[in-house]
């Protein structure tokens, strides 16, 4: 709880790991409040895993492959096939209340258990860190508010992209917030988020932007408070730290595994189809079986590859799921807005405090002027999303975080 040892023995190249999920869904009695389809639960399992490999949708090359990737848990405690989903209409739980996880609760010495509910009014949390906390306990889960569970659907924007779970996935795994702790003092493995490689940070980013502690804030960081449509990943140094979490607090959670397409798992030359190809290769691994690795063509995970693994495959058969905005052609933002594609659909996010940016009457971005905003609409944008007051009077600190050369749009 108090460092991070982010040695060579965490290097994700170690060796991939897989984490069973069981997806507990929590409506209220009559049902109309809580529900979430089972398609929205797989497309959340594959958001899940696209950000915790480094290729979500707004990810870039600092964004790390952390070579854990998450399943829907193909059998239950008792090893019956499941498909990793409970659904009970409880309006009690619903609201977060009364202990249902002691109902509920897959063992959670070996399954990550997620819980949509009210989440207490928040978009969720986790009762405790691995380090600080009964590990293992029925009430060891992480809890998604069930409107901001999955990608669109009744998630509003800026909570519409399925990165809650990504969020509190990574505290469950070890991660503080970016702005944990303030700008931190001495070792930044010892002070702040115990994170080297993420600027340091002394209050949550709520938009786009933000600049504290004399650099900008990690605004794309998944362990920040930024709109979804910022973030783009986790740093190499908080990969192995939720790797040394695993190893230190939760070593049975996570299965060692071959290499494998996670992205649809039986295409295994990984051509976007499952074909004759995949075929072959499922069938020259029938009867292969592992004590201590989870094979790829193991698709129930029972440690051989067998007649129901071939059940699984066949029922896979055809074009893998492709992500419905890659066909969608650029989306239009007017001049105070972001514009991204979510389910297929273009949605827009109005930019705080924008339309009182940009007056040509509001004199230099580098001048204490006393009016709103000032005459170059670019750097007054990026200025008024870090300190909002720069909107209604430009005064010396807005001029120095102009004069700053960290935002290009000032022009240095």
């Amino acid at each position: 709880m108090t460092s991070t040892n982010p040695t060579d023995d965490y290097d994700p190249s170690q060796e991939d790991l897989v984490i069973p999920i069981v997806v507990h869904v929590i409506a209220n009695d009559d049902g109309d409040l809580g529900g979430i389809e089972y398609s929205t639960i797989l497309r959340q399992i594959e958001i899940l895993n696209d950000d915790f490999n480094g290729i979500g949708v707004e990810s870039d090359s600092s964004s790390a492959d952390s070579r854990i990737r998450f399943v829907l848990a193909p059998t239950d405690p008792d090893g019956t096939p499941s498909i990793g989903v409970t659904w009970s209409n409880n309006s009690s739980w619903f609201n977060d209340q009364d202990a249902y996880w002691e109902d509920l609760a897959w063992d959670p010495t070996r399954y990550l258990n997620v819980y949509t509910t009210t989440a207490g009014g928040a978009f969720g949390y986790v009762p405790f860190f691995p380090a600080a906390g009964p590990v293992g306990d029925s009430s060891d889960r992480v809890v998604i508010a069930w409107n901001a569970f999955g990608e669109g659907g009744v998630a509003t924007s800026p909570k519409d992209l399925g990165r809650t779970l990504t969020h509190e996935v990574g505290h469950y795994l070890g991660l503080l917030h970016t702005f944990e702790g303030g700008c931190g003092v001495g070792s930044c493995l010892e002070s702040g988020d115990l994170i080297c490689d993420t600027s340091p940070q002394s209050v949550p980013t709520t938009t786009c932007w933000g600049l504290s502690c004399g650099s900008l804030d990690p605004v794309r960081n998944f362990m920040n408070y930024s709109w979804e449509i910022c973030m783009g990943g986790f740093t190499e140094q908080q990969v192995r730290r939720m790797r040394c979490s695993l190893q230190t607090y939760r070593p049975e959670l996570a299965r060692r595994s071959e290499p494998c397409n996670h992205g649809c798992s039986t295409d295994f030359n990984g051509d976007g189809e499952v074909n004759g190809e995949d075929l072959g290769i499922m069938l020259g691994r029938i009867g292969d079986s592992s004590d201590t690795m989870l094979l790829c063509a193991d698709l129930n995970q029972n440690g051989t590859v067998g007649v129901e693994d071939f059940g699984i495959f066949l029922s896979s058969w055809g074009d893998c799921p492709i992500d419905p905005c890659q066909d969608v052609a650029e989306c239009e933002a007017g001049e105070c807005s972001f514009a991204y594609c979510v389910d297929g659909e273009c949605r827009t996010q109005a930019i705080p405090f924008c339309e009182n940016c940009g007056d040509p009457k509001a004199g230099s971005c580098y001048e204490s002027t006393g009016t709103p905003g000032c005459d170059d609409y670019g750097c007054c944008v990026v200025i008024c999303n870090v300190d909002p007051f720069c909107s209604f009077n430009w005064d010396t600190a807005c001029a120095e975080l102009a004069q700053s050369g960290e935002f290009p749009e000032c022009g240095g």
